[in-house]
């Protein structure tokens, strides 16, 4: 393989752990082990399992931004509702264990790995805001993306220490970015 399919087959491998077993569980030892690779090898390719997580973090997040880009130009064509689009949103985060990924490197100190989070969603804002449109969709993007993150992380757990459905989260969500917007009716 070339440096840049062994990167790569390195990150899916990681991202297959993460959606599997969890962040814990992405070291250099287990991806190795995954693509037949030594945990030399892949130390070579990142420096580190920071670095691992560090491109993991930016392939999810480009990923990530992809569909949320992608779910708000279907809904400003109309051919989809503001809740789906925050649906989509909240099934990525926990689908591809987002959420859990950038805890994980929040709470280990490794802020410098967000870089790629960072980038990812001032693109979004970017791509998502029309020349003309005044509305404040970049805090309508902060607020999505951290209900998100503490939506993958404890949602089912806290919607059943409410008695409310996991489906609340989103409820909310929907009417929180209307309300940012200016468009409760």
């Amino acid at each position: 393989m070339s440096p840049e399919e062994s990167r790569k087959a390195a990150v899916d491998a990681a991202r297959l752990l993460l959606r599997e077993e969890g962040i814990a569980a992405v070291t250099l030892k287990a991806v190795g082990a995954r693509i037949g690779r030594t945990h030399a090898n892949l130390l070579h390719h990142f420096g580190s399992v920071d670095g691992l997580h560090a491109a993991l973090a930016d392939a999810i997040a480009h990923d990530v931004a992809d569909s949320i880009t992608g779910s708000v130009g279907r809904y400003r064509a109309g051919k989809t509702k503001l809740r789906h689009v925050v649906e989509e949103m909240f099934d990525a985060f926990r689908d591809q264990g987002f959420g859990e990924l950038i805890a994980w490197v929040v709470v280990s100190r490794r802020r410098e790995s967000l870089a790629a989070v960072e980038s990812a969603v001032a693109d979004v804002v970017r791509a998502i805001t029309a020349e003309g449109d005044d509305r404040p969709l970049d805090k309508a993007t902060l607020g999505l993306v951290l209900l998100a993150i503490g939506d993958s992380l404890v949602g089912e757990e806290i919607a059943r220490a409410t008695g409310l459905p996991h489906s609340a989260a989103h409820d909310i969500a929907v009417t929180q970015i209307l309300g940012v917007l200016g468009e409760l009716r």
